[in-house]
């Protein structure tokens, strides 16, 4: 489960990298190998208001996101399933909101985004099989005095 999760990880820093220079560098978004039709347009997600978070780019976010996900995947710190089982939950629901944002109001879809997506729910899924009812019970144990 650590491997998948840090192999996982890996390439969606690879992938976040790859969306982050293009956001970066506009004019090779147009020529990117993402744009297939009006609606399957890397470009047209890649520039709309929804490509920033607060002021950074939500690519940024994601190289961010998998790379505390895969530090975490190699427990060197205490509770770092729950930490990673926390993580990944964060992510995939801002994976899904961005998604939603992409069906919904951008109407075009981003390849890229959907192959982060994908990763960050099998995250999640490795993540909540291992580590799920620990980390519950972990929240549940917080007392707050």
């Amino acid at each position: 489960m650590k491997k998948a999760i840090g192999i996982l990880s890996i390439i969606g820093i690879a992938i976040s990298a790859y969306l982050t220079y293009l956001h970066y560098v506009p004019e090779k978004l147009n020529a990117s190998f993402c744009n297939i039709s009006d609606y399957l347009s890397c470009s047209t997600v890649n520039t709309s208001s929804y490509a920033t978070f607060l002021g950074i780019p939500v690519a940024i976010i994601g190289m961010l996101g998998f790379l505390l996900l895969f530090l975490l995947s190699f427990e060197k710190i205490p509770h770092a399933q729950v930490a990673l089982f926390y993580s990944s939950a964060i992510g995939l629901v801002f994976m899904l909101y961005l998604f939603v944002a992409e069906l919904f109001i951008i109407k075009a879809i981003c390849i890229f985004c959907i192959v982060v997506l994908l990763m960050i729910i099998a995250i999640f899924v490795l993540t909540a099989k291992s580590a799920g009812k620990e980390s519950i019970a972990f929240l549940k144990s917080i007392r707050f005095e």
